[in-house]
């Protein structure tokens, strides 16, 4: 284990819970506090600053080991009237992993690990890969629980900086299924991104408890975009994705290596969505799952430079560890926790 990683995971574990259990609403839905989540953190150096967004104005404090810090912010109104905040700790806020406190004249939201601080980005470090989890799948050989929370204690004891986790999240998104997932993530000490996919789709359930469907992140050097899936309408023309997915892609454009993360990736794919991501400006790799297995022939992107990276589904157990360094992105062998057999997508 790399001293970096080690440092993160000393952090976390010593991470400030008090008030946690008032976190999102009472249902496990955002709040007034919308992002960063647990789903979507921010990750910053020590003087470093990052966006909030949040229903309506509010004081902002970051609450982990070492007290409370209050938040200086610069406001601005959001299309569609959601505020943003431009947020920057009073003094240089020491490494951790911090809970995001807004407080208003109702009272105060809480979104558990929704910042972490570091020393500094590494140069060399690793990625864990979850892909469909399918939390309340049943008729499985073990619970689905058992299952995710075998696949995060093995990536808590990795080398891992960070966890992406490619849709399906749920078997069909229920409510009560995201609040188990949510309690499940909760397990993982590293930063974990996540993306829906196509069993995440019932009603607006997704956007409730994590929030947007596109966004883009940087760690480090390189830059992360993630995206929606969207049944066989991935990155559907008929949405404002297109415009965010070009605009998103342009922000990461300078970074060393360009990563997107999805749920799937099909031929169906929206033209002008691929042109943005695989023709004029392609990433350098594309990560998703969706097929419950390793990638075969005719898998991947047919086009352009991009690689693609797929690994088999967390419901059998399987996960995987992708390696960045400076000569790009390197996918380890999966690790399989469970050895149990793929079940259909």
């Amino acid at each position: 284990m790399n001293g970096f990683t080690r440092h993160i995971l000393a952090l976390a574990l010593t991470c400030w819970i008090g008030g946690m259990a008032s976190a999102r609403t009472t249902d496990g839905t955002l709040g007034l506090l919308q992002l960063p989540n647990n789903g979507i953190p921010a990750i910053v150096e020590m003087q470093g600053s990052f966006t909030a967004v949040l229903r309506q104005e509010a004081t902002l404090s970051l609450s982990g080991a070492a007290g409370e810090l209050p938040l200086e912010t610069i406001w601005s109104q959001l299309p569609g009237g959601m505020q943003q905040a431009q947020c920057s700790p009073s003094s240089p806020a020491p490494p951790g992993v911090y809970a995001l406190r807004a407080a208003d004249g109702t009272g105060t939201d809480v979104n558990a690990r929704a910042v972490y601080v570091v020393d500094s980005f590494p140069e060399t470090y690793q990625v864990a890969h979850i892909t469909d989890t399918h939390i309340g799948k049943t008729g499985r050989p073990r619970p689905d629980t058992e299952i995710l929370t075998t696949i995060i204690e093995t990536i808590n004891a990795s080398e891992a900086a960070l966890t992406l986790i490619t849709g399906d999240l749920t078997e069909n998104g229920e409510p009560e299924q995201f609040q188990r997932f949510l309690g499940l993530l909760d397990l993982c000490r590293l930063p974990t991104f996540v993306v829906p996919g196509n069993h995440d789709r019932k009603a607006d359930n997704y956007r409730r408890f994590f929030g947007p469907l596109t966004y883009y992140f940087t760690f480090g050097k390189d830059g992360y975009l993630a995206f929606d899936t969207k049944d066989y309408l991935i990155a559907n023309e008929l949405t404002g994705q297109d415009g965010l997915l070009h605009f998103y892609r342009r922000q990461i454009r300078a970074s060393r290596w360009s990563i997107g993360f999805t749920h799937r990736y099909d031929v169906t794919m929206g033209i002008r969505a691929q042109i943005t991501l695989f023709v004029d400006d392609p990433l350098d790799y594309l990560v998703y799952g969706h097929i419950h297995r390793e990638a075969g022939e005719g898998d991947g992107i047919p086009w352009g430079s991009t690689r693609a990276i797929i690994t088999p589904a967390a419901i059998d157990g399987v996960f995987r560890i992708l390696r960045v360094d400076v000569n790009g992105v390197h996918p380890l062998e999966t690790i399989d926790t469970a050895a149990n057999p793929n079940q259909e997508n």
